[in-house]
């Protein structure tokens, strides 16, 4: 009986050493302003990386984080005036949204 090989282990048994994204993510709780329909984007004009971006929809634009660019640098936090956003880590985020 063949059990599956963990590919982690296996690139680094093959000198590829596997590197795990550790490093915090900022994510949007269901306070955001413009989740509830009130135009605001603080935090998109904080976040010099562009990770935060704005989904436009019937009646004003959805925001969304962009998992891959964000850096966990937490600009985006105190400039959020409904106090939502925090940073999550990798384990606890949900897959992105494609």
């Amino acid at each position: 009986m063949a059990l599956p090989a963990n590919p982690g282990r296996r690139g680094l048994l093959l000198g590829r050493p596997v590197i795990v994204d550790q490093r915090p993510v900022a994510a949007l709780a269901r306070s955001c302003l413009a989740l509830r329909g009130i135009a605001c984007m603080s935090c998109r004009d904080a976040c010099l990386t562009g990770a935060i971006r704005f989904s436009l929809v019937r009646g004003g634009a959805i925001p969304r984080v962009e998992a891959e660019a964000c850096t966990g640098c937490a600009d985006c936090i105190p400039v959020c005036p409904a106090s939502a956003i925090t940073l999550v880590a990798p384990e606890a985020r949900e897959p992105s949204r494609a």
